[in-house]
């Protein structure tokens, strides 16, 4: 499933080619996505100039010049490509397809767990997007407000960080990686952790998305960039689908355990 540096990833290179471009044409398959447009979209999004592309936690939103909102989550096996209009030649999983002048944009989605859709204003965003928490990587960090929020839970940590609620964008490989690097182990406790636990982990949460992002977010099982370039923070891993990690020139098992029907990876003798 992309997460939120593979997003961003995606919206980067978004940008560079679509910002202040109009949009000739949309069409989309008669196949439904978890959310999709519907006819009176259609005509509202064709002619529109893209304003900006943005990311709010692991979703991708475009403003138009008409100050509609497309809002796309690429869901579980969702990719956003591009194609230069003389070499697309469409695939079985494309679902919108996205028209300007010289090349196109397609979502493609096998599972059709991903959603493509439309809000006609800000405040219809705003509505939206309103029960999500922090998002380390933009929002100035209320390290006190965050904590608060922590010990009046008594949830799992590694529950607690997929948790969109409290912070977001964070997925289960990134989860993974960064209580590793905190140290804390994923069965701790919310209200067990005290303040400076919580700051390290908050740092080892934006250490770990900034250097996915440096190295274009993991490829595996689906992901790939726009231009079908593979990330390759897969190959960083320190406990993700791994059996041993070397800290300190020594060698450590990794144990895998189920935690709400989500895979965990960690070091027992390294995480408390």
């Amino acid at each position: 499933m992309p997460e939120l540096p593979e997003v961003e990833t995606t919206i980067r290179y978004l940008t560079s080619k679509v910002k202040g471009k109009k949009i000739i044409s949309i069409s989309k398959s008669q196949k439904k996505l978890r959310k999709s447009l519907n006819f009176k979209d259609l005509e509202s999004i064709s002619k529109r100039k893209i304003i900006s592309v943005k990311r709010f936690a692991k979703y991708i939103v475009i403003r138009l010049d008409n100050d509609n909102y497309l809002i796309v989550h690429l869901g579980m096996s969702g990719r956003l490509k591009f194609y230069l209009n003389e070499n697309y030649k469409k695939e079985k999983h494309d679902h919108v397809v996205l028209q300007f002048d010289k090349f196109k944009i397609v979502f493609n989605d096998p599972r059709r767990f991903g959603m493509f859709f439309r809000l006609e204003e800000i405040k219809e965003v705003e509505i939206f997007f309103k029960n999500y928490g922090t998002d380390i990587l933009v929002n100035k960090v209320k390290i006190k407000e965050i904590y608060n929020k922590f010990i009046s839970k008594k949830v799992s940590l590694k529950q607690a960080l997929l948790n969109q609620s409290l912070i977001v964008g964070i997925g289960n490989i990134y989860a993974n990686e960064a209580l590793f690097h905190s140290r804390l182990s994923p069965l701790r406790l919310t209200n067990s952790l005290n303040l400076s636990e919580l700051t390290q982990l908050i740092s080892s949460c934006k250490f770990v998305l900034k250097l996915s992002l440096k190295n274009g977010g993991s490829s595996i099982n689906d992901y790939k960039s726009p231009d079908g370039t593979l990330g390759s923070f897969q190959s960083l891993f320190k406990v993700y689908q791994k059996k041993h990690v070397i800290y300190k020139k020594k060698s450590y098992k990794i144990k895998k355990i189920i935690q709400n029907g989500r895979s965990t990876f960690f070091s027992p003798a390294l995480q408390k």
